[in-house]
């Protein structure tokens, strides 16, 4: 369900800056977004295994072993406009 995800957002600021900077710029490697957002490369790895299970990011080369390339689905987009909507 959509509002679960907007939830879990709400309650993870890491996730969110991740999906905002994936979609500002898409694929991008862990390590790429671990620049951009200034967060740690293991929380992004964690994030990110988190974020695919909820079907917000996908792995557009997951049989590669390294430089596995991240982007954010419709789903994503959707679920972090629905976001950015509420007021906290």
């Amino acid at each position: 369900m959509v509002w679960d995800d907007v939830s879990y957002l709400l309650r993870s600021p890491l996730s969110k800056r991740i999906l905002e900077c994936l979609v500002k710029q898409s694929p991008l490697t862990p390590f790429q977004i671990s620049k951009e957002t200034d967060i740690a490369r293991s929380n992004i790895s964690t994030k990110l295994g988190q974020l695919k299970k909820r079907g917000l990011v996908e792995c557009v080369n997951p049989n590669s072993r390294k430089w596995r390339f991240y982007k954010i689905t419709d789903k994503g987009k959707n679920v972090l406009s629905k976001a950015k909507g509420v007021k906290s």
